[in-house]
């Protein structure tokens, strides 16, 4: 801690400001930033909240109207179907061509019954349409043990059975309503056959909007032979059931069908785009908006230092030197100020030029900074001529020794420019507020007259 204290005692006050200066502006662009990212972040979490909730409501709905145009769907062709079970189940020795007519006129009606078959004694011997569905013709269904388990299913239950989806022996997937049909309603004693009803799988899905979902959400069903939760994945993939973000139940006429849907893993830019939207617009304009804050802040910055700084030295210039003497003598303190003249500048310019006159008064701005203390001000209120304003000095021996240190330390070092040997000599003049004026005007007056006193005692040296 001691050596970190002496480290900072040889710092000047002017450093101090400024490392000051930096530390406050690091600690306000720090805030800026956290402040940006928490607003932002925030804004985003509850943006992203809403549209997830906005469009898991959405997914909800359309899994809902799937599941109900599924049951629809299903459930009335089905029930249309039966009029033609209960014709012969009331009529058991009708004929083919009695049924024909109106297997045609269900058909026509029911837009996703494939085929209607009627197997008596469970032997197709009727099927509608013909035309694609000959294979089935005598297909004894004790012969086909899948087919054989569902028509007994539909006897014992004495009721419909709904079975599938599954592959159909004429091509593609259906469902198939098993309708067992008895000859002595309603005590159904006397088993005469069964009515299958096949409705067109995919129709069916494209027809109730299973293909509608957002190519990031996967849809996926489960319950084969209306068997629900403990039923196969009958479409889609069975991972979609291990964290669904919705369900919906189909109810059947026999059991039920389970539906879900999971949001899938997605590159789309689109997805991105939209998902982190007031992230990107939110850092985006407080990013411009800190470029603007800078630059509108480095302007002001600069128009103010030009207005109080010499262009050539980066030094004060005299409105600066004039503001803090006002203010000085606001505050009641006493103070003195040396008015300073280079003796021979003009002979410099006309003989090397105005780029080493120049060069010659940036290095007395320089060199006066560095012997006068932090808290001392030097300007440069005209072509050659200097102001240094020493607040808390109010003696004449101080202003003596400052004078004297000046002319050792600035004026004694020859300043060197390309090669050339420039002497620096410099006339001086003092004046101390309030013992020798209680006004700056009357001031800088007597410190100009005492600088030219002092011009004028070298120009006589110099003759001599």
């Amino acid at each position: 801690m001691l050596k970190l204290c002496n480290l900072f005692i040889g710092v000047p006050m002017r450093n101090y400001r400024k490392i000051i200066s930096k530390a406050l502006w690091f600690l306000l662009v720090l805030f800026y930033f956290y402040t940006t990212y928490e607003v932002v972040e925030y804004l985003q979490r509850s943006y992203s909240r809403d549209i997830t909730e906005d469009r898991a409501g959405d997914l909800s709905r359309q899994l809902a109207l799937v599941r109900y145009r599924l049951e629809a769907s299903v459930s009335s062709e089905i029930f249309q179907a039966n009029a033609l079970a209960s014709y012969i189940s009331v009529s058991p020795h009708s004929t083919p061509q009695q049924w024909l007519p109106l297997a045609r006129d269900i058909s026509r009606k029911a837009i996703h019954i494939r085929n209607i078959a009627v197997a008596p004694n469970d032997v197709i011997s009727f099927v509608f349409p013909l035309a694609g569905n000959e294979k089935v013709l005598g297909l004894d269904f004790r012969e086909k043990p899948e087919q054989w388990r569902t028509v007994q299913l539909a006897r014992e239950q004495q009721n419909i059975f709904v079975a599938g989806p599954q592959r159909l022996l004429q091509g593609g997937e259906g469902i198939i309503a098993r309708i067992p049909i008895f000859a002595d309603p309603p005590f159904n004693t006397q088993y005469w056959g069964v009515c299958s009803i096949v409705l067109d799988w995919n129709r069916l899905l494209h027809d109730a909007g299973s293909d509608s979902f957002p190519t990031d959400i996967e849809l996926a069903m489960r319950g084969v032979d209306g068997q629900g939760l403990q039923g196969a994945v009958f479409y889609g993939e069975p991972q979609v059931f291990t964290k669904p973000l919705r369900t919906e139940t189909v109810n059947l006429v026999s059991g039920t069908w389970q539906l879900a849907i999971m949001a899938k893993p997605s590159n789309s830019w689109e997805l991105w785009l939209r998902s982190n939207l007031v992230r990107l617009l939110g850092y985006t304009l407080s990013a411009v908006l800190f470029i603007a804050v800078i630059l509108l802040l480095n302007a002001y910055r600069n128009a103010r230092r030009y207005s109080y700084e010499d262009v050539l030295t980066k030094i004060s210039n005299r409105r600066r030197a004039i503001q803090m003497l006002d203010k000085l003598q606001k505050h009641g303190s006493y103070f003195c100020i040396l008015n300073i003249d280079l003796n021979n500048f003009k002979q410099i310019n006309d003989t090397f030029g105005h780029v080493a006159g120049d060069a010659v008064l940036i290095e007395i701005a320089t060199r006066l900074e560095r012997e006068l203390r932090g808290s001392d001000m030097v300007a440069r209120i005209g072509g050659d001529e200097f102001l240094v304003i020493l607040p808390r000095i109010s003696d004449t021996n101080s202003v003596l020794a400052i004078q004297q240190k000046i002319m050792t330390q600035v004026c004694a070092p020859d300043f060197v420019w390309q090669g050339i040997t420039l002497p620096i000599q410099m006339s001086m003049g003092s004046a101390c507020y309030p013992v020798d004026a209680d006004n700056i005007e009357e001031l800088l007056h007597i410190a100009d007259r005492a600088m030219y006193t002092d011009k004028q005692q070298h120009r006589q040296c110099e003759m001599r």
